[in-house]
């Protein structure tokens, strides 16, 4: 394969933040197909935030949950308009996007550990959706997390 070359290559100059959100701890960006959005999300403050780039920044919707997310999944056959999977804070949940609600789907062996909160996670190509776990924001760091 060769490399490409320098005319292949954009450049990109922002100037001003497409969004201002104000996340406390934005991570897990996740664009959306079917419906040209991103969907990401603000550990911190328990959100999830989405917007349309066909409509613009006045499109950005959040969802207010009551436990840290911390990364989102389509599902397979399932519209994202109408339910996505989550990471929260004790494993796996799907969440229902009109009602706000989730409900999990598998948590963390270990039970409600408080001191561990699930991470970083994705699909891989199999479907099968890999989570981890770590200490949680605020605690000493410790050997306690895992991948599932």
């Amino acid at each position: 394969m060769a490399a490409p070359s320098t005319s292949d290559l954009q450049e990109w100059h922002v100037t001003k933040p497409y969004l201002h959100l104000h996340c406390a701890l934005g991570e897990g960006p996740f664009y959306e197909a079917t419906t040209n959005s991103l969907r990401f999300v603000d550990i911190k403050k328990h959100r999830i935030h989405w917007v349309n780039f066909d409509e613009g920044p006045e499109s950005v919707t959040t969802v207010q949950l009551d436990v840290p997310v911390t990364v989102t999944s389509d599902i397979e056959g399932v519209n994202p308009r109408e339910r996505i999977l989550i990471g929260v804070k004790y494993g796996i949940a799907v969440l229902d996007r009109k009602t706000g609600k989730y409900e999990y789907v598998a948590r963390f062996i270990e039970g409600d550990n408080e001191r561990l909160r699930s991470n970083d996670g994705a699909a891989d190509p199999h479907g099968r959706f890999w989570l981890g776990s770590m200490t949680d924001i605020g605690l000493d760091l410790q050997p306690e997390g895992e991948l599932r």
